[in-house]
């Protein structure tokens, strides 16, 4: 249903009723005149017949056409009369006085006792001419008189041009008063109304500006009293309402004040917090670092089962405390921003594969059942990131499920994606520490933080790595029932796997071998000469050629009397840092040097500096293997 507004329905009530009594009123008036015109019409009509029958009575007596034509002629010449007839008493036309040319009027029928005709344009009369005879008495007076037989008649036409012009201009000019009133009914109607609806639209845009927050909006007096009352009442609830806002404002800004000093306390913890770890996780590498390498040499020189025995537990304690240092670097790294994604394809099958041959030892010393689907699929991801969020998943589902459970890794197509699901029939968690579990160090079920459950860090580096590979993860879990791990990858279209199944073989990455470092020539620098002699140690046992120095100068001497193939490095020495060294190394010798640089330092700013550079870092403590791996790498890329 159409909407009007109150100026239109205003002007409605206003006009409809005007309206309506001016049509009546019109209509009446009109068709009072309309009849007073035609019987106006008429009598005059009967008067100029009657008029016209008396003075010819004499001429039709005697037959004097002439006197007839004359009277004829002077009846013609009055208003409005078109045509006149005299009959005799035959009904022949004695005399035919007439202005019509070519119209024909019909007569009435006289001799049928018919004496007037009218039709839209004429009104025609009939009159008998009567004969008078006088009556004398004994003294000669008129005693009476009476009519004797009709001697003829006369005939009037009369025509109604005139009158039906006259009725036009009554009707225009009606018509014109009417539309006067109803213009002038329109500007009163209008006046009225907008003495309402002005009212009604200012208060409604001071309506508009309170809800839009403008509380200091006011109404001004109004000329309607019920207006003025409702306009009134609208700026006290304003006023109430802008004291309400004030005091609002004044308790948030008291509350943003608190939060946002606590938010400073919390920040200068956590920053607390980040120059301990990597100040402790520092001063907790150096000696790692020298107790791997020493340990590296050692297992070279061992002779009887017994010592390889004890130093495998040395072994074990060490890696232990690797595990840890590494998974607070890890964090550092993520935290930072400094690991950039190498986004490519990955064989599903064969991550699937390493994964199992990984962890079914780890699950079978706890009689868990380990199931790992097999899937010829492809993702597109980062392999080293998406392997290790995979290895923090299953770890944590057997380091959680009691014996004799199961864990299940499965993988699921949805849409353009493949799901990956770690499912366990663990302890569950409860839904208001799902949130939680997320946080560095939280375990649920770890009260007495037993080594063997983990260090509380495997899921933080979970969420951060898939969130910068922006991989969807979920987790839905059930207490008492278990859990369910889930991480959405991007899966390549099936038919480029097909092409890349059926394409060329994949070359193998090949692996140095030990005779690969006869006499390499390396140069070792540390300032802590327990680093230094491990690591000289170490690599000389590999077969390359070692000279040891402790600062940037005797670095610079060293240049000067040898060229060196690479440069293992700490990051941090008395006179300078790695990188200062190796853009004076860069800048002075002709033959550029490959460069490992080794620290303990896990600071973001650290770790960003280097990843700027391009250059190769590692983290103390370094375990033999993984220096020799990169030994490598860095020479065949030399």
């Amino acid at each position: 249903m159409k909407k009007y507004g109150i100026e239109r329905q205003t002007m409605a009530v206003a006009l409809i009723p005007i309206l309506i009594l001016a049509v009546l009123l019109e209509g009446s008036f009109i068709f009072a005149r309309f009849a007073d015109l035609d019987q106006a019409l008429k009598d005059r009509a009967g008067l100029i017949a009657r008029q016209l029958a008396s003075s010819s009575e004499y001429a039709a007596f005697s037959g004097n056409r002439i006197l007839l034509q004359q009277q004829a002629d002077v009846a013609l010449a009055q208003q409005d009369v078109i045509a006149v007839y005299i009959i005799d008493a035959k009904g022949t036309v004695w005399i035919n006085a007439s202005d019509m040319s070519d119209k024909q009027i019909a007569p009435p029928d006289w001799r049928m006792g018919q004496t007037m005709r009218e039709d839209r344009y004429s009104l025609s009369i009939y009159q008998p001419i009567a004969a008078t005879q006088l009556l004398l008495d004994d003294t000669e007076n008129i005693a009476s008189s009476s009519r004797g037989g009709a001697l003829g008649g006369v005939l009037l036409v009369l025509g109604k041009n005139r009158l039906n012009s006259q009725k036009v201009q009554m009707i225009v000019m009606n018509l014109i008063l009417t539309v006067l009133v109803l213009l002038l009914a329109v500007l009163v109607a209008m006046r009225v109304a907008r003495r309402i609806t002005l009212p009604i639209m200012g208060m409604r845009n001071a309506l508009r500006d309170l809800g839009e927050g403008r509380l200091s909006t006011r109404i001004g007096e109004m000329h309607v009293i019920e207006l003025n009352d409702l306009a009134q009442g609208v700026n006290e609830m304003a006023s109430q309402l802008q004291q309400e806002r004030d005091h609002l404002q004044q308790r948030i800004e008291y509350a943003t004040t608190a939060l946002r000093r606590q938010k400073e306390e919390a920040e200068k913890a956590n920053f607390d917090k980040t120059r301990f770890l990597a100040a402790a996780s520092h001063d907790l590498r150096q000696p790692m670092h020298a107790l791997g390498l020493f340990m590296g040499e050692l297992q070279n020189r061992i002779d009887t089962p017994q010592q390889r025995k004890i130093v495998e537990k040395v072994e074990e304690s060490v890696t232990a405390m690797s595990g840890l240092l590494d998974s607070l670097l890890d964090i550092s790294k993520l935290d930072a921003g400094v690991i950039v994604p190498q986004v490519q394809e990955i064989e599903i099958a064969t991550l699937l594969r390493r994964l199992y041959e990984a962890y079914e030892p780890m699950a079978k010393g706890k009689s868990i059942h380990l199931h790992i689907d097999t899937s010829a699929a492809r993702v597109m991801s980062d392999p080293i990131l998406l392997e290790r969020i995979l290895m923090n998943l299953l770890s944590n589902a057997i380091r959680y499920t009691q014996e004799h459970g199961s864990v299940m890794l499965a993988c699921r197509k949805r849409g353009d994606c493949l799901r990956f699901e770690v499912r366990d029939n663990g302890p569950g968690i409860p839904s208001e520490e799902q949130e939680n579990i997320f946080r560095e160090f939280v375990q649920l079920e770890n009260a007495a933080r037993d080594r063997s459950k983990g260090l509380g860090l495997g899921l933080p580096i979970v969420q951060r790595s898939a969130r910068l590979l922006k991989h969807p993860l979920d987790v839905r879990s059930v207490q008492g029932k278990g859990s369910v791990f889930s991480i959405e990858v991007p899966r390549v279209p099936e038919l480029k796997d097909l092409l890349a199944d059926r394409g060329a073989v994949r070359p193998s990455p090949s692996v140095e071998s030990p005779a690969s470092f006869t006499d390499r020539y390396v140069l070792v620098v540390d300032d802590d000469e327990l680093v230094c002699n491990g690591t000289a140690g170490l690599v000389e046992a590999w077969g390359c050629r070692v000279e040891q120095a402790t600062c940037l100068a005797e670095v610079e001497q060293k240049f000067e009397q040898a060229q060196f193939e690479l440069v293992i490095c700490d990051y941090r020495l008395p006179d300078g840092t790695g990188i200062e060294l190796a853009d004076r190394i860069y800048m002075r010798s002709k033959q550029k040097p490959a460069f490992i640089l080794v620290s303990g330092d896990t600071s973001p700013e650290v770790l960003k500096l280097v990843a700027d550079k391009g250059m190769h870092l590692l983290h103390k403590p370094v375990r033999p293997a993984k220096l020799r791996s990169m030994i490598a790498f860095v020479l065949k890329a030399k």
